[in-house]
């Protein structure tokens, strides 16, 4: 039950591209690296240390068939503070060097509105790729970062999520392209962290349900019979798009009050990312619950983007249950403390999943889910759904 990934926020903007004409500058990077010289590390000063920064997942998923690239633009908009959430943030980028050669990446991030909602003196390290066989380098650019935070008062670090600015690391299906806009990082990503001093915080499951007929005629009975509680569902095209949009941020605040890794957002800030997506799917696929004329659960889903979103080489296919335009994704998943108990997030996600099949998808993915999370685990598992992969978010506490 995670909230929305922050690249979700680029997706608008990259709509917008690909309904005017435009093109994403995507092309495949190899690392032309060559292995000798004295790694150094560097804060991101330039505005082209900024861009290289931003385009070294290019060099680092090189060889991969398929993949989420990053948004460039964006990466290059947070780490000049162009974005709403820098009110609420002091951050500084990273990266590590092999003569001219950038190898590695992170950025360090204190986010005050975290650290006062849950009274931490907690640091993030976000946006980190690193190229192979870079060890020495990459762990001292992360020391370095994990000093710049320490400097500052944290007592302790996280990678591998931050609401709406990071996402956990993969551990298995290697080289697969991950759910919507989720971290396929290569394997020895784990090997450069544990050097680094980080252990493991929490783990993260993603399920896969199969739109099968069968399975479809069990999610009529689903919504059917969580509708006779007196609860109402209704798409964010009926219940009013802009109107979902705030719903969704109330309804998501209340929800993850103490969810882990959750803080509080603003209307203001929400709805800028997701209205300009009025337009698309995602009004028909995302879902509001009622009772009694209140807004007490909430759903944000999106159709199948690999197509546009996803760098898929030539030549290559994707799993249909992976994408390929066959695969939607329920992105995140609340409800509110006093409506629990009645079904109402089993009804919505069902709706949202008959709706995904309506349009013509086959598989639904829903949400990234805490493997100690048993009710939405639970909720997944009544839904049809079974776990395709596994993911990992690493802590490390100063001494």
């Amino acid at each position: 039950m995670f909230p929305i990934p922050a690249m979700v926020v680029s997706t608008v903007a990259v709509l917008s591209s690909v309904r005017r004409g435009g093109q994403r500058a995507m092309a495949f990077g190899r690392s032309i690296f060559a292995h000798h010289g004295t790694p150094r590390v560097e804060r991101i000063a330039t505005r082209d240390a900024l861009e290289e920064f931003a385009r070294l997942p290019y060099q680092v998923y090189a060889g991969r068939a398929a993949w989420w690239p990053p948004d460039v633009q964006n990466e290059i908009d947070f780490l000049t503070r162009r974005t709403p959430a820098a009110a609420f943030l002091d951050l500084a980028g990273f990266c590590a060097r092999r003569g001219h050669q950038m190898v590695a990446r992170v950025s360090a991030v204190i986010n005050h509105r975290y650290n006062a909602h849950w009274n931490e003196h907690l640091g993030h390290l976000i946006h980190f790729e690193a190229l192979e066989d870079e060890n020495e380098a990459t762990v001292a650019m992360l020391k370095e970062a994990m000093a710049w935070l320490r400097s500052r008062g944290m007592k302790a670090v996280r990678t591998g999520f931050a609401a709406f600015l990071d996402y956990p690391y993969a551990i298995d299906n290697y080289g697969r392209l991950p759910s919507f806009l989720l971290r396929g990082n290569p394997a020895y990503y784990h090997c450069y962290l544990k050097d680094a001093g980080f252990e493991t915080e929490k783990g993260q499951v993603d399920y896969t349900a199969t739109l099968d007929a069968p399975t479809l005629e069990r999610y009529r009975g689903i919504i059917e019979a969580g509708l006779s509680t007196g609860a109402t569902v209704k798409s964010w095209r009926q219940y009013g798009f802009l109107a979902a949009i705030d719903a969704w941020t109330d309804v998501t605040n209340a929800a993850f009050d103490r969810h882990w890794g959750w803080n509080p957002v603003t209307r203001a800030e929400v709805r800028p990312m997701l209205a300009s997506l009025g337009d698309t799917a995602v009004a028909d696929l995302s879902m509001i619950a009622e009772m009694n004329g209140q807004a007490v659960g909430a759903v944000f889903s999106v159709p199948d983007w690999s197509t546009m979103l996803a760098r898929i080489r030539r030549g290559s296919t994707i799993d249909p249950e992976r994408g390929g335009g066959t695969r939607g994704a329920l992105i995140n998943i609340g409800v509110t403390q006093e409506a629990r108990g009645r079904g109402i997030a089993v009804t919505m996600a069902a709706r949202s999943f008959l709706a995904m099949a309506q349009q013509g998808m086959r598989y639904a993915g829903y949400t990234l889910v805490l493997d100690d999370n048993w009710a939405s685990r639970r909720t997944a598992e009544s839904l049809g759904a079974r776990i395709t992969d596994n993911f990992v978010t690493y802590r490390c506490n100063f001494p």
